[in-house]
């Protein structure tokens, strides 16, 4: 056996003597205290309320651009985009049904961003299996079926069918996921009675 050989077993004997005992204090506490894992999600839902905040301000920006002209972040114009080939930079560019089809769409998009909102706002208290939480999941999965809808009005009125199905399938399922959460919370509401 070599010096370099002797070295490396040598160190690795001895970041083991180190290693093993750190590993040990740290397997025991993996688990988490009720209130540090509380504090954790109400963090990330408090950061993840900022993110909203911050991206529903670029977007009201980006509205505010479209329908004023006013240059959008060192650009000319603010670009809608609805498909591949249909891409506005004035309002005055869309016929008026896509138009009113996309103001539509813009509107009910704020409406998924109270649903996601309102979500978070209860995680942050705290409360995660609630009445409401199962709502505000519902309402997620009714916001993306109909923004489905009204993007498949849209693009069949443009006559450019680029569109998937995903968003409709993900809305069902989400559907269906409150639905089994739903049900899930009556039974633990029964089994606390009963007791």
């Amino acid at each position: 056996m070599n010096v370099p050989e002797m070295l490396v077993i040598i160190l690795f004997a001895i970041s083991l003597i180190f290693v093993l005992p750190v590993a040990k204090h740290l397997s025991r506490n993996l688990v988490y205290p009720q209130a540090a894992r509380l504090q954790r999600i109400q963090n990330i839902s408090f950061w993840v309320q900022v993110l909203m905040v911050i991206s529903l301000g670029l977007v009201g920006y980006t509205l505010l651009t479209f329908f004023m002209g006013w240059p959008w972040f060192g650009d000319t114009h603010a670009r809608i985009v609805l498909s591949h080939s249909h891409i506005y930079t004035a309002p005055a560019e869309m016929p008026d049904s896509i138009f009113y089809l996309w103001l539509v769409q813009v509107a009910w998009a704020g409406f998924g961003y109270w649903a996601v909102f309102s979500l978070f706002t209860l995680y942050r208290r705290g409360i995660f299996f609630s009445a409401k939480n199962v709502r505000h999941i519902y309402a997620l999965g009714n916001y993306l079926i109909v923004n489905w809808a009204i993007n498949y009005q849209m693009q069949g009125t443009l006559r450019d069918m680029d569109l998937s199905l995903n968003p409709l399938l993900v809305g069902l399922l989400i559907i269906f996921v409150s639905w089994i959460m739903d049900e899930g919370r009556k039974i633990q509401e029964e089994q606390e009675l009963t007791v």
